[in-house]
């Protein structure tokens, strides 16, 4: 072989040397790091409200939305109550007749 092939080989393999051993370094070092700053596991209990707290709690949230709501618009029945972000298909829907609306007609013009 010429001594330029043999030449780009040598450099070749070297370079992929260096860089392999690069690649292992920098791997100790985040494997180091990872171990380094690793918080100590210590997971603690949830604490527990007592139950008559929460229900008593909830029980009068409940209660000043029904006066608020029977002061309002009197004597009613709520059916469901969900995020708004659930009504997202009134608005495409709203969003759609719209663009329907701008569509242009082709109608059949007599010659």
């Amino acid at each position: 072989m010429s001594e330029l092939v043999v030449n780009t080989l040598w450099i070749y393999g070297l370079a992929a040397a260096v860089s392999l051993l690069i690649a292992a370094l920098i791997k100790l070092i985040v494997v180091l790091l990872g171990r380094v700053d690793r918080p100590a596991a210590v997971i603690a209990p949830p604490r527990a409200r007592p139950a008559a707290a929460v229900e008593a709690g909830e029980a009068r949230v409940v209660a000043a939305i029904s006066a608020a709501v029977y002061a309002c618009i009197g004597e009613h029945r709520i059916v469901h109550i969900e995020d708004a972000a659930h009504g997202a298909g009134w608005a495409a829907e709203g969003r759609a007749a719209h663009h329907s609306a701008h569509l242009p007609t082709y109608r059949h013009t007599p010659r």
